[in-house]
């Protein structure tokens, strides 16, 4: 047999050779394009916030639930709940690290059917109109992500004292101190005794 039919005949066997030890291993030639068998699939889970909308000042503290609820039948396992803050208005710059300290919660893992609530807080370092919401996702890649409905968070602006106001107040205290001494004063005099005559 000459050298070139040999390898022709090699070439011959080789593809379909190949081809059981790619089936034999469980992998997908990249050429077919096949999508990877690592992508996480989340369910049926759903997230919803015990709140549509609250109000409150600078500086103060919001405490709200999100409520994880697993509708399928297969155990849960691996969730990951993290909390996002946005603004509504243009120009204001949101650091959500400075509104939470604990920003991302690792849920147990979740019978079918059930529920588990998580506890959130919030204090607001800026005033104007926010949007809250809360995502479940998995530490998979091209893991799929679950949104809840946002919460509209309005933070009411720093109030400041006016100190225009202040002025007649701090004028005016030491004169009526000085007023009521002087009406004391002249009771005592008109209730001391007079001197008996000799």
């Amino acid at each position: 047999m000459s050298s070139s039919r040999r390898t022709a005949v090699r070439r011959f066997f080789a593809i379909p050779v190949a081809a059981a030890v790619v089936a034999a291993i469980g992998l997908t030639p990249l050429a077919a394009g096949a999508a990877s068998p690592t992508v996480a699939e989340l369910g049926p889970v759903s997230v919803e916030l015990d709140k549509t909308q609250a109000g409150i000042g600078l500086g103060q503290t919001l405490k709200f639930t999100s409520n994880v609820r697993n509708p399928g039948e297969q155990e849960l396992s691996g969730a990951i709940a993290h909390l996002n803050i946005l603004a509504v208005d243009p120009g204001v710059y949101v650091d959500p690290e400075d509104w939470s300290g604990e920003r991302t919660q690792y849920l147990d893992p979740l019978g079918g059917g059930e529920t588990e609530p998580l506890e959130w807080e919030l204090q607001a370092v800026n005033s104007g109109r926010f949007m809250v919401y809360v995502v479940i996702t998995s530490g998979q890649a091209a893991s799929e992500v679950v949104s809840s409905k946002a919460m509209r968070l309005e933070v009411a602006p720093e109030r400041t004292l006016d100190a225009s106001g202040l002025i007649p107040i701090a004028a005016g205290v030491p004169g009526v101190i000085v007023l009521l001494m002087v009406l004391v004063m002249v009771r005592r005099r008109r209730h001391r005794p007079m001197p008996s005559a000799t």
